[in-house]
């Protein structure tokens, strides 16, 4: 009969254990869902914080850019967080069982639903509004997301380990990051033609550069720029960086050479190919403006006097026939 009476005995401080637990369980969940509130708080201001370092780093630029004439104003520097909604949403669909009835029954929604309540948090609120944000998401849908756990709730261990990666997945932060870009007339560089790219890039070197009084050598422009884009663009930058440096152009292209108002024209001419030798090469220099050098250039331009006419009536030349 003693023996019953300890077995009883354990079995009943057993269950009160047990039910302490479960009294205590509830508590424990919310304390648990503050502290990962928390924490979510802090990943975000930390985000936050990188981002803000880097319009710092970058703010000279910025407003140096800002404060330009010109092509230039079309050049702009940006930060942004760019949140990768459809990731998040993929991930949280590997975790739910898609086949269950119920708003999340089939891919799609979880994606749709986070787009319209937590994209624009994610990309443009402070680590509060996020939060906020996150919390409202939570209140009208995770009871509808944990009706799609692919264990049943009657499996304790494995439900509970499933749970943790619910909740892991759901604050999770690794579908954010930010970027940063050169934009020019509001479009990234890196979506540009390799011709306006290599326009940009240029126009930036020489904003940035302007202080610098070293030569600086341009090797064939025209394998990404066009001769009305270095017109339109880069003429006036060139001519202001002449003031300072010597710009030195290698170019197949006669127009580059009359379109960019060079000083100081250089015909390279090959001549014949020797059998097993490299060929000779000549030199011809000279300005525009002589008759030698212009009748050089114009022989290998394309379309020919039109160009002259143009670069006459800026210098107010008159070209000999």
């Amino acid at each position: 009969m003693s023996k019953r009476i300890v077995e009883d005995s354990a079995a009943l401080g057993s269950l009160k254990e047990r039910l302490a637990d479960c009294e205590g369980a509830k508590e424990r969940a919310r304390n648990l869902v503050l502290e990962r509130e928390a924490a979510y708080v802090r990943v975000f201001e930390a985000i936050l914080a990188e981002q803000n370092v880097l319009i710092d780093l970058y703010s000279p630029l910025m407003n140096r850019l800002g404060a330009a004439e010109g092509a230039l104003k079309k050049l702009s520097f940006s930060v942004t967080r760019e949140a990768d909604v459809a990731h998040w949403a993929a991930e949280g669909e590997g975790l739910l069982d898609l086949r269950h009835k119920g708003p999340f029954r089939g891919r799609g929604t979880l994606g749709q639903l986070a787009e319209a309540a937590l994209k624009a948090a994610w990309e443009n609120g402070d680590p509060q509004a996020v939060s906020s944000a996150m919390r409202e998401f939570r209140s009208d849908n995770e009871k509808e997301l944990l009706e799609h756990s692919p264990v049943p709730k009657a499996d304790q261990s494995d439900y509970r380990t499933w749970s943790k990666r619910f909740a892991k997945w759901l604050y999770s932060t690794e579908h954010l990051a930010i970027h940063y870009s050169i934009d020019y007339d509001g479009v990234d560089i890196r979506k540009l033609s390799p011709g306006t790219r290599g326009i940009v890039l240029l126009l930036l070197y020489l904003a940035l550069d302007d202080a610098d009084d070293r030569p600086l050598i341009i090797d064939q422009p025209e394998e990404s720029l066009d001769p009305k884009s270095v017109f339109d663009e880069l003429v006036n930058l060139f001519l202001e960086a002449k003031k300072n440096r010597q710009v030195i152009m290698v170019t197949h292209n006669a127009n580059l050479v009359i379109n960019t108002d060079a000083d100081q024209i250089i015909v390279a001419e090959a001549g014949p190919h020797p059998s097993g030798e490299l060929p000779p090469i000549s030199y011809l220099s000279g300005g525009l403006e002589s008759d030698h050098i212009r009748k050089a250039v114009c022989d290998i331009l394309e379309g020919g006097e039109r160009a002259f006419q143009e670069r006459a009536r800026r210098l107010r030349v008159r070209l000999e026939r």
